[in-house]
């Protein structure tokens, strides 16, 4: 017999055919542990750490932090992140990813923290009240909307106007706002009207005999 150098690893006809079982759907984790891991945010790494702890937390093998770990560069114990072998503070000062360490191009948070939320907020209510009621109107009628363009362009023309001034605004933009409005005082008439008939019905109801 020949010796070919080749070494036989079982049956071949294995990779030649599909996988036997499979499952009919993707598992899912409903634990409430699992609800919270998901609530943290994902942030100061690349894309390719970033799918890692992504699997990890989809098939309940991500495992949080009990307490601070300590950071490979700076010695402190300032890394609250699983998985993470720097602190955020330094790999935003080096540019890298804090959990390889490689200068790929970091990705943003997933979720935002909640002082990010408080702050963004805080912003949007300085923001409206620096408007005049008119501007203020029109910008929360547009983000409803969802015409952040159109958003945009009341804020512009709200920081380049005085708040007395009432006449910035186009004679297109002064009919469309006059339509809103007049849609919105129909609506509401509408339902104070059907709330009317409904206190209506039920006296009568009240009010009707037993026999």
């Amino acid at each position: 017999m020949v010796d070919t150098g080749r070494v036989s690893t079982g049956n071949e006809k294995r990779s030649n055919r599909p996988q036997k079982y499979k499952n009919s759907y993707a598992y899912k984790n409903k634990s409430t542990k699992s609800q919270d891991i998901e609530k943290l945010p994902i942030k100061g790494l690349c894309r390719h750490c970033k799918d890692i702890i992504e699997w990890r937390r989809r098939y309940n093998k991500y495992k949080p932090l009990t307490q601070p770990k300590t950071c490979l560069q700076c010695r402190n114990k300032a890394i609250t992140d699983a998985y993470h072998v720097i602190c955020n503070k330094c790999a935003n000062e080096a540019g890298v990813c804090a959990k390889c360490r490689l200068s790929e191009t970091v990705l943003p948070a997933t979720v935002k923290l909640p002082e990010e939320l408080l702050s963004e907020q805080q912003s949007l209510e300085a923001l409206l009240a620096s408007m005049s009621e008119r501007h203020r109107r029109s910008y929360l009628r547009k983000m409803d909307k969802g015409d952040t363009e159109g958003a945009e362009k009341i804020v512009a023309k709200a920081q380049a106007t005085n708040a007395d001034d009432e006449d910035d605004f186009d004679l297109e933009d002064d009919l469309e706002d006059e339509e809103d409005e007049d849609e919105d005082d129909d609506e509401e008439a509408e339902s104070v009207s059907k709330h009317v008939k409904h206190l209506q019905l039920a006296d009568e109801d009240v009010d009707e005999p037993e026999h």
